[in-house]
């Protein structure tokens, strides 16, 4: 008696088919299940034993082989539990073949029968639906998510005996669509109007979401860099059909979509300041998507960068360049996308109050140590850098007034529009920001007219910048101009592209050291 029913594993964040295959042959009574397994899949036939004899479907006696294809990919998790309970099932003959031939199986089953929820469902039915099933047997603790996917019948389970009744039926049926509850919770977000004074900075961070920029912000504690950083994805436009489909899979793989609901805005990950390594970058034993993954499309911020160890801010280095994660292990390679905006904030002294010296307790010694955590080459990659100083009083004691001042919705507007003309100016390049421009698409994008090249050559001769900061300096011109409506890059946005980066001379040749 033999058996063949289909399944899903993971690799990085997408889903490859596996193939469970169930034979039932004379022998002494065992279960042996073979196909490069982790330990959690190798247990699963006591699990499955046991759940199968409390539901009155005993395993039956006699050797039962379950071989899990392909064999050389490791299989990891405990989504194959109801597969093979469904495989032994089919070979027994006590259900109908069609299930097994158009319809993809995955879940963990409780030695009471039980079907629990499982990672990972959204890639599981993208894949299964991509393949041409028909339909998916899942876990009723995920349906949400499954029901995601058009084009293909989700079923959700809760038992092993709805699923030997469902499986039993000679036709897959059209399962009832129930309409979705619209929710009646209105969240209010967090606005830029309620950060008070610091126009000069949220112009920056403007410029920083209409071109997906890095931005980093220095000053003392209590100034807004907080508040200014959890207002960012605020007014980030919300994700493509195409990225709300690969964040969604990302966080369904971690476990984290909420509801079963799609990702429909940029994510906001901000870890603390004593994160691992492989928390940040991803990875673990049965490797996962770290924070890096996990802001893909979104706002990454660092409170405290200085505090971060100097391993996991230089682990971030080459995400920054290749928009992706590769992490190694001895079972394959797995690859999860970091495309993600870094905005930093950081203090200027281990005491936070340089360079207020008659506040500041540190050293000279203390504060050089202190900068110094951060490299040189991550600096190099943040277009974006500003001092943020404390608002005057006066600004502070008009708080109620809010006169000229820019809200998250209009800066929203500003950044849509700025967004628009650049995906008109790229389309058909695979470019949709300023940020992600190279090459001869800088020279062919960022045209200076020759006095404002003059301009610039001087201003780079005299702080004696590399080629790096140049190109940072065209890419964000060119952002400054779109938010302006103009074609061209004039005097003005480079000007002004100049003064946000600032900020990095207080890294360079130590002339903060003379104040």
């Amino acid at each position: 008696m033999f058996c063949k029913v289909m399944s899903g594993a993971l690799q990085g964040i997408e889903c490859y088919l596996v193939t469970v295959e169930v034979d039932i042959s004379t022998g002494l009574p065992c279960m042996e299940l073979v196909g490069f397994l982790s330990s959690e899949v190798r247990e699963a036939k006591e699990r499955v034993r046991v759940a199968m004899h409390n539901c009155n479907a005993s395993v039956p006696t006699g050797r039962v082989t379950v071989n899990l294809s392909p064999a050389n990919v490791r299989k990891a998790g405990s989504s194959f539990d109801l597969p093979i309970a469904a495989g032994i099932l089919g070979a027994m003959k006590r259900v109908e073949e069609i299930w097994f031939s158009q319809a993809l199986f995955a879940g963990e089953l409780g030695l009471d029968g039980s079907i629990r929820g499982v990672k990972g469902i959204l890639p599981m039915v993208l894949e299964a639906r991509k393949r041409g099933f028909k339909a998916c047997v899942i876990p009723k603790e995920n349906v949400k998510e499954g029901k995601l996917v058009r084009g293909i019948s989700v079923f959700g389970v809760s038992h092993l005996e709805e699923v030997i009744e469902l499986i039993s039926q000679k036709q897959i049926p059209v399962p009832e669509e129930k309409k979705e509850e619209k929710s009646t919770k209105s969240e209010k977000e967090p606005d830029f109007l309620e950060v008070i004074g610091q126009e000069t900075v949220k112009r920056a961070a403007l410029a920083a979401a209409a071109g997906f920029h890095h931005f980093l912000m220095l000053g003392p504690p209590g100034v807004g860099k907080t508040m200014i950083a959890k207002r960012i994805p605020g007014i980030l436009p919300g994700l493509s059909e195409e990225d709300c489909l690969e964040v969604s899979k990302v966080y369904s793989i971690s476990g984290l979509l909420k509801e079963g609901k799609l990702m429909t805005a940029p994510p906001y990950v901000a870890p603390h300041h004593s994160v691992t390594l492989q928390a940040l970058t991803g990875g673990g034993r049965v490797p996962v998507p770290g924070a890096l993954s996990l802001a893909h499309k979104g706002v990454l911020f660092l409170d405290e960068m200085a505090e971060f160890k100097r391993s996991s801010l230089d682990s971030m280095r080459q995400p920054l360049e290749e928009k992706k994660i590769e992490i190694i292990r001895n079972a394959g390679a797995f690859s999860y996308p970091a495309d993600f905006m870094l905005v930093g904030a950081m203090n200027l002294c281990p005491c936070g109050y340089f360079p207020d010296i008659g506040k500041c307790r540190c050293s000279m010694s203390e504060r050089k140590r202190y900068m110094g955590r951060v490299s040189g080459p991550l600096l190099d990659r943040m277009d974006i850098c500003v001092i943020v100083e404390p608002p005057a009083m006066s600004v502070l004691m008009e708080e109620g007034k809010k006169t000229g001042q820019t809200g998250s919705r209009e800066m929203a507007d500003l950044v849509k529009a700025a967004r628009k003309i650049q995906k008109e100016r790229y389309e058909g390049t695979g470019i949709l920001c300023n940020s992600q421009l190279k090459g001869k698409m800088i020279k062919e994008h960022c045209k200076l007219d020759k006095p404002t090249e003059r301009i610039l050559d001087e201003i780079f001769r005299k702080r004696e910048l590399g080629p790096r900061a140049y190109y940072r300096t065209l890419k964000l011109s060119r952002t400054i101009a779109d938010l302006e409506k103009s074609r061209r890059i004039e005097k003005e946005h480079v000007i002004e592209a100049l003064s946000y980066s600032s900020g990095l001379d207080i890294f360079n040749k130590g002339a903060w050291e003379n104040i």
